[in-house]
């Protein structure tokens, strides 16, 4: 895979792809072509139902073949590469952050672990299914149309978290600290967090969110993650720059503002802090590694 000079990621939007007062959409994707490099205002989760091909997820390659699973959310970018010769045939569904709830929510968007995965034979017909309810409830919607698309949704996420790891530090969070209101409050907030990151949110506007008093919500947010609001909210735009810089030509200036720094100067500091190199440097040397690699073709 080669990308020209001057590649732009599209941000695809809630109003292009859903239908008025409807939270989520489903598609039946035939790639016989590259999907050029993207991201989305909502999530995204597909499951490849035939050919191979590969998906470069935030800069990194991932061979896609039958049963491959994978959970995009607004902070993600990607592109999808069918091999040659080769037809990727998808199931896509696409929902907003209300679609996901309580202890799902939580499992989901808590930790490091892996959201792509690969679905034995069983594990594979029983999401097919799932992905199938979707598809009649949004070509032939009927009374309770959110209720069965929202238990199937759960059912295929259920099926994604049964087979990646989940760290022991996930599962402390999940079965203790979470049991408390204000952790509760704090989880709730966090789709808002990861939506608007790259904006100038202030940890009032995620308190406000959590319906909790800003100091209330501070103590309770760094019990919940392990980190102040501020450090979490820096290191989100951080990951979402690296990314950035990985998966397109954008100039650094461009990427720093876009990850929502304020700054080239503080960009470039704390990126250096956490990555160890200038943000420059770390897309050129990933660059030097892409060229001697060769294509993104497995």
């Amino acid at each position: 895979m080669k990308r020209e000079n001057g590649t732009q990621p599209r941000r695809l939007l809630n109003e292009q792809y859903m239908e008025l007062n409807r939270s989520f959409n489903f598609f039946v994707q035939r790639l016989t072509k590259p999907s050029p490099l993207h991201w989305h205002e909502f999530y995204e989760m597909c499951v490849i139902t035939e050919g191979t091909g590969t998906n470069v997820l935030n800069g990194v390659s991932h061979p896609l073949e039958r049963g491959s699973l994978f959970l995009l959310t607004p902070a993600d970018f990607h592109e999808v590469y069918p091999d040659p010769d080769s037809v990727l045939h998808i199931y896509n569904v696409i929902f907003s952050d209300d679609m996901l709830v309580g202890e799902l929510r939580e499992l989901l968007l808590y930790g490091n672990t892996s959201r792509m995965i690969r679905l034995e034979h069983d594990a594979l017909l029983r999401v097919e299914q799932e992905y199938r309810v979707i598809d009649r409830e949004v070509r032939e919607p009927k009374i309770a149309q959110r209720l069965m698309v929202k238990g199937a949704l759960e059912r295929i996420l259920i099926e994604l978290l049964r087979q990646r790891e989940i760290s022991p530090a996930d599962r402390g969070f999940i079965g203790a600290e979470a049991t408390t209101s204000g952790h509760a409050a704090v989880a709730n907030a966090l789709p808002f967090i990861h939506h608007h990151f790259r904006e100038p949110l202030r940890l009032q506007d995620a308190a406000r969110e959590a319906n909790l008093a800003p100091g209330y919500f501070s103590t309770c947010f760094r019990q919940t993650t392990g980190h102040t609001f501020q450090h979490y909210l820096q290191n989100l735009r951080l990951e979402f720059g690296a990314a950035l810089l990985l998966a397109s030509d954008r100039p650094v200036t461009d990427i720093c503002y876009a990850s929502g720094f304020r700054t080239l100067t503080h960009f470039e500091r704390v990126f250096r802090s956490k990555y160890g190199c200038s943000p420059r440097q770390y897309q050129q040397q990933e660059r030097r590694e892409t060229k001697a690699q060769g294509p993104h073709q497995p």
